[in-house]
C-alpha cells in the first residue's frame, strides 16, 4: 500500500481573542496508505476536526505541509485534483443534502465536474448501490432517517470517485440505528478499496478501524492498532476519554485476579474469553 496522505510537521493557528494567537495543531506527523481505515479519537477541542480540514485543503497549514498523493495543498492551482481525491463527510446530514430528489443530490457534485450525463447516471447507480440506498432514489431526502441522509451525503462523495473519504463524526447527531447504518456502510467502502479516516467520540465505532490515532490538546498522543490503544484503559480516562465497554470489563475483572488478555476490546471477545 502506497502513501496517500502524508503530513508533516504541521502547524495550525489562528488569531483568537484580543489578537492572541491559537494553536489548534503543533507537531503532527502522520501517514495513511491507500486503503487503511484510520479512526481519530480525542476529547472537544483535542484537534480532531482542525486535522480532518486540512485533509483536503478546507484549512491550509501554518507551519509544515499536508501532502495528498503527492500534491501540496497549498498548491492553489491543485486544489480540485486534492477534493476529486479527498472527500469529506461532516456531522449534520441535512446541511450537506442540497437537492429535493435523493438522486439529483447524488448527481450534484459529478454535475460540478462537467461529468457527461450518462456516466453521471451510471455512477449515482453505483454510489447509492454502496451505501445501500438505490431503492430510495427517487425518495425526497426529507422522508429519510438520519441514518439514511448521511448514507445519501456518503454517496453523494462517492459519486465524485474519492480515493479517500474523510469523515468528521458522521454519526454525532444520529440515533444507535442510524450510527450502525453509516458505520456498516463505512467498512464495506473501506472493503471495497477505499481510504477512511473517521473522526469520532463514539469508542465502539473505532474498534473496528486498522488503526487509532488519539489527539490531545492538538498534538497526536498515541497511535496504534484498536487493541494496542483501548488495552490502556486508565491512560485513556486520565485523557478524559471513554473505552468501549468489554475493554472496561476485562480490565476490572484482571483487577479482580481472572486471567484475560489484555487485548480484549469488543463484546464477542469478552464472551469468549468468559466462555470458553
Amino acid at each position: 500500500m502506497g502513501e496517500l496522505i502524508k503530513i508533516e510537521n504541521l502547524r495550525h493557528t489562528y488569531p483568537g481573542y484580543e489578537g492572541r494567537e491559537v494553536v489548534a495543531l503543533t507537531d503532527i506527523n502522520l501517514t495513511v496508505n491507500q486503503g487503511e481505515f484510520v479512526a481519530v479519537i480525542g476529547t472537544n477541542g483535542s484537534g480532531k476536526s482542525t486535522l480532518a480540514k486540512h485533509l483536503n485543503a478546507l484549512i491550509l497549514p501554518t507551519g509544515g505541509r499536508c501532502l495528498v498523493n503527492g500534491i501540496d495543498t497549498t498548491d492553489a492551482e491543485r486544489v480540485w485534483d486534492i477534493r476529486q481525491q479527498v472527500g469529506m463527510v461532516f456531522q449534520n446530514p441535512d446541511n450537506q443534502i442540497v437537492a429535493a430528489v435523493v438522486e439529483e443530490d447524488v448527481a450534484f457534485g459529478p454535475e460540478n465536474l462537467g461529468i457527461p450525463p450518462a456516466e453521471i447516471a451510471r455512477r449515482v447507480t453505483e454510489a447509492l448501490e454502496l451505501v445501500n440506498m438505490e431503492e430510495y432514489r427517487h425518495h425526497g431526502p426529507h422522508l429519510l432517517s438520519g441514518g439514511q441522509k448521511q448514507r445519501v451525503a456518503i454517496a453523494g462523495v462517492l459519486a465524485m470517485r474519492p480515493k479517500c473519504l474523510v469523515l468528521d463524526e458522521p454519526t454525532a447527531m444520529l440515533d444507535p440505528r442510524g450510527r450502525k447504518e453509516v458505520l456498516d456502510s463505512v467498512c464495506r467502502l473501506n472493503k471495497e478499496g477505499i481510504t477512511v479516516v473517521y473522526i469520532t467520540h463514539f469508542m465502539e465505532e473505532a474498534v473496528v478501524a486498522h488503526r487509532v490515532v488519539v489527539m490531545e490538546q492538538g498534538q497526536i498522543s498515541l497511535t496504534g492498532t484498536p487493541a494496542e490503544i483501548f488495552s490502556q484503559v486508565e491512560r485513556l480516562k486520565t485523557m478524559g476519554l471513554d473505552v468501549p465497554p468489554a475493554a472496561e470489563v476485562a480490565a476490572c475483572l484482571r483487577k479482580r485476579g481472572l486471567k484475560l488478555d489484555k487485548n480484549i476490546i469488543s463484546d464477542e471477545q469478552l464472551v469468549v474469553a468468559l466462555c470458553p
